[in-house]
């Protein structure tokens, strides 16, 4: 059986905590380029890959929001994903929880489950 889980990491930026309402903030995770952005307070997290031509997100902004992609202007969702005028794909989105010992991101995992013992 294959079961789908979110693998926690926690984060080692300290720039997080006092990441101002609509900043973007790149940061390595575990060799994966995100692009952190607080909206209405809420610490949201997503790929560092525009989906249109897989450029970076270096120089966006936040604008009605949402995250623009600052080559074509495209804009996306950072709770969803979703391009909000539908023209690419929709860019990966991470759970983000802030703690007490900071903030931690949530990756897909996938482990395949034989007889109850994980294999990986």
């Amino acid at each position: 059986m294959i079961v789908e889980t979110v693998r926690w990491r926690r984060v080692d930026d300290d720039r997080l905590a006092g990441l101002a309402e609509g900043a973007l903030l790149r940061v390595l995770v575990k060799d994966q380029a995100v692009r952190f952005v607080r909206m209405d307070g809420v610490l949201r997290a997503m790929a560092d890959r525009c989906p249109h031509q897989g450029k970076s997100f270096e120089g966006g902004w936040c604008e009605g929001g949402h995250v623009v992609c600052p080559w074509h202007r495209l804009q996306f969702d950072p709770v969803t994903g979703r391009c909000r005028f539908g023209m690419a794909s929709n860019v990966e989105v991470f759970p983000v929880e802030e703690r007490a010992d900071g903030v931690h991101i949530g990756f897909p995992h996938t482990t395949v489950r034989i007889f109850g013992i994980d294999l990986w």
